[in-house]
């Protein structure tokens, strides 16, 4: 435990600390964000290179340009993606609900890149750490991206379900699980955190997918957690 360590992390929005404002329906970085609490916490020094919005895609070419610049050595790198991979496009729904339409990244393709992210990697040396998905509140976040005139009624006939939301980032999350497993890197399970708890969708924000303040603290929580029993620290 007295030896020090780096963390990289990359992921997106939930590893940057983003928060809904309310009053201002605008994204606002949060002054106690998972991985500056941890850092707090523990002896690690953590450099934190989740951007809003990223993808796998897009995350894996951040990997592969801090390998390329020598920023990215003997460390352990964090990996947290599959919020916005397993999105879609809502506004293409809305408009045209009978045919089929792909999520951001399809569920084989994300499953390909993120296995290769892990290869890269440890390619220089370095331990990745997986990290699952938050879940969502699926009811929140039909509400949200219908607040502005998109068709409630023709997202709903696509979906089949508002509860189609969830399963669908479910789906991700437990890919992510499996991916761990099947490339045998470290894992930290967050997702078992929130839904342990009965009122878990009052840890996310009024977007339903954004841990809000007392779920970015359930977050630390379960990065501490692993740091306290896992053997490489």
């Amino acid at each position: 435990m007295n030896k020090g360590y780096n963390l990289d992390i990359f992921g997106d929005s939930i590893m940057k600390g983003v928060l809904l404002d309310d009053s201002t329906q605008r994204y606002v970085l949060s002054s106690c964000s998972p991985s500056a609490e941890f850092a707090k916490e523990t002896n690690v020094d953590v450099n934190n290179r989740s951007v809003f919005g990223c993808t796998v895609t897009k995350g894996s070419k951040l990997v592969s340009s801090a390998i390329e610049k020598g920023k990215m050595g003997e460390d352990l790198v964090l990996i947290e993606y599959g919020g916005n991979d397993c999105n879609y496009n809502w506004k293409d729904i809305s408009e045209q609900p009978d045919i089929f339409h792909d999520p951001v990244t399809p569920l084989k393709l994300f499953e390909k890149l993120y296995s290769e992210l892990i290869e890269s990697v440890k390619s220089v040396g370095a331990t990745p750490i997986i990290m699952s998905l938050p879940p969502i509140d699926a009811q929140k976040y039909f509400n949200w991206i219908t607040k502005d005139g998109l068709s409630a009624a023709n997202i709903l006939k696509w979906l089949g379900d508002v509860q189609m939301i969830y399963r669908f980032q479910e789906l991700y999350s437990n890919a992510i699980s499996k991916i761990a497993y099947k490339t045998n890197s470290l894992f930290i399970d967050v997702r078992s955190y929130f839904l342990d708890k009965h009122n878990y969708g009052e840890l996310l924000c009024s977007d339903g997918i954004h841990p809000n303040s007392e779920g970015q603290k359930l977050i630390t929580q379960a990065m501490t957690d692993f740091y306290k029993t896992c053997p490489i620290y």
